[in-house]
């Protein structure tokens, strides 16, 4: 508030407008600095949280105790992205555009509790949403499409050609979910 009335309404919607202008204090940029999953590619996520829990049902099925510590050490992916996330819009200075990064999350919503994309929420918004929430929306769109955690939520991964020697009955042709969704709900409506 004090901010505000020091430089103006007018200057400080601009800057809010313009965020890269906007410096963010040095302290939180440690402290986000500090959740390390936030900078892993989804590779490197799925390659440490994830590829071990699958390997660990493959290898020991009755293992329940192994398999639970995995999921729950695999947990620290999503708590450190609720916390970035808390700690941009409590204490970050670049309030609009930590409105519209919950705005554009919320918008093309993936669930963390489907399978791969617990790993893969954090980075979603790191790498998807959050560097595309004050640009074009065309290149926010592209971005979520091709996150991975997209591709899985809308259970893009099924897609096969019909007869591929991949599909193995299991699944046949195209699946339609992410096609439906982006007409229905991120674009166009219904």
């Amino acid at each position: 508030f004090e901010h505000v009335r020091a430089i103006g309404v007018e200057a400080w919607i601009h800057q809010q407008l313009n965020p890269d202008s906007i410096p963010i204090p040095s302290l939180l940029v440690e402290r986000v600095h500090d959740f390390r999953t936030l900078h892993m590619t989804p590779a490197a996520l799925f390659v440490e949280y994830q590829r071990p829990i699958q390997m660990a049902r493959k290898q020991n099925p009755n293992d329940k105790d192994d398999q639970k510590e995995l999921r729950e050490r695999a947990q620290i992916v999503t708590r450190e992205a609720v916390q970035a996330r808390l700690l941009r819009a409590l204490e970050g200075p670049r309030q609009l555009q930590e409105v519209l990064t919950a705005f554009w999350f919320n918008h093309f919503n993936i669930f963390a509790g489907k399978g791969l994309c617990d790993v893969w929420t954090g980075s979603f918004e790191e790498i998807a949403i959050r560097p595309h929430t004050m640009a074009r929306f065309r290149d926010l769109l592209g971005a979520t499409a091709r996150h991975p955690a997209m591709l899985f939520y809308l259970d893009n991964w099924q897609n096969t050609a019909p007869g591929a020697p991949g599909s193995k009955g299991k699944f046949e042709g195209i699946n339609e979910n992410y096609a439906r969704e982006l007409m229905e709900l991120h674009t166009l409506g219904v």
